[in-house]
């Protein structure tokens, strides 16, 4: 699946926010199974956001490094 450009550069921000609601909603209700469950999706959403957020820098580093020509023997 290919995602344009400009969503797939907000991804690791909108699962960011995610995060943090998840992680605010167990600070503002600890005790019950609600809170518990939103913390573990918030801490998911921040995993996701971390790791699409170094894949895209490792990408673009990448890409800087190497052209894409290829080595014709």
């Amino acid at each position: 699946m290919r995602l344009s450009r400009p969503v797939y550069e907000s991804l690791p921000l909108f699962y960011m926010v995610i995060g943090a609601v998840g992680v605010i909603v167990f600070y503002l209700d600890p005790p019950g199974i609600e809170g518990k469950i939103a913390f573990l999706i918030g801490v998911c959403a921040e995993i996701a956001a971390l790791t699409l957020f170094l894949r895209r820098l490792d990408y673009r580093t990448l890409s800087r490094e190497y052209s894409g020509e290829t080595i014709e023997l």
